[in-house]
């Protein structure tokens, strides 16, 4: 199956990839203005960014929050120190009370944040995504909470055309974000990312093949254009079942972003105009569409 048929996604009248763009917003951002260009520049489908803004509301920053506000309360009032004393081991109770309710709020967080992206732009595809800063995003998350998110997000109510999980990973989580997207009907996307090498591609590309996913992709660092050829060719050569989305970074690896499909990579990434790039070398909508004239 091509990538476009695992999607569910429109046929091409063209032989080009799929475009994705993505959503890097954070809390204090607005949806609307990236879903008014959304429309204009009508790419084929949208990567939430969900590092950009989950970590934001983890179980850690939203007690700070609580325990920010009742001090604040505390400070107000004239108690004595027994008062105090007594206010603040209240306080540790509460906490305790907080932590036990934690997976039920973190629940509707994750609910609330999901149906704000898709209901600003659920008209577009979206693939569910949350990007570790060892593979080049922004999360922080523990690898359990990281599953718990994807998971909770997966099973929300609203259907993403695709989930991305990182190569490295521990295969027990995911393993079952695999098991949770099948239960759903959301294709996988197994990705790994290299930042400081091209390593040896066919031996990657193989391997993540191994693990009962849907799409396959690859970005990788090259040194040389001899690493971005390497990376090219290699995806030309892969015999595995499973669309392949490959990418050399930087500005050294940009043609690969423009060309790529020639090779076999079925999908590439850009920004919206004047948007920052989520990874080095990505081009924008404008720029990408030029380059194919």
């Amino acid at each position: 199956m091509t990538l476009r048929e695992v999607l569910q996604l429109p046929k091409s009248i063209t032989n080009k990839p799929v475009i994705a763009v993505p959503l890097t917003l954070g809390p204090t951002d607005k949806l609307t203005p990236f879903a008014n260009q959304l429309q204009e520049q009508n790419p084929d489908i949208v990567e939430w960014r969900a590092d950009y803004i989950a970590d934001d509301f983890s179980q850690a920053v939203m007690w700070q929050q609580v325990r920010a506000g009742a001090q604040t309360e505390l400070a107000q009032k004239k108690l004595t120190a027994m008062t105090e004393a007594k206010m603040l081991a209240e306080m540790d109770k509460a906490q305790q009370e907080f932590n036990a309710n934690w997976p039920a709020m973190n629940a509707q967080i994750i609910k609330e944040l999901t149906g704000s992206v898709f209901n600003t732009i659920g008209s577009f595809p979206i693939i569910l995504t949350y990007r570790t800063k060892s593979q080049g995003g922004r999360g922080e998350m523990s690898p359990i909470a990281y599953a718990t998110f994807i998971v909770t997000a997966l099973r929300s109510g609203y259907h993403f055309t695709a989930v991305d999980i990182e190569y490295t990973l521990d295969s027990d989580l995911r393993d079952k974000i695999i098991a949770t997207a099948q239960q759903v009907g959301v294709p996988v996307i197994l990705s790994y990312h290299d930042f400081e090498q091209t390593p040896d591609v066919t031996a990657f590309i193989q391997d993540m093949a191994q693990s009962g996913v849907d799409i396959i992709k690859l970005a990788v660092m090259p040194k040389n254009e001899q690493d971005v050829q390497r990376l090219l060719d290699e995806t030309r050569a892969a015999t595995v079942k499973q669309p392949l989305v490959t990418m050399s970074m930087g500005e050294l690896g940009r043609r690969s972003r423009i060309m790529g499909y020639t090779y076999g990579s079925e999908m590439t990434f850009a920004v919206l105009d004047h948007a920052v790039p989520s990874a080095p070398g990505q081009l924008t909508v404008s720029q990408l569409l030029a380059a194919w004239q």
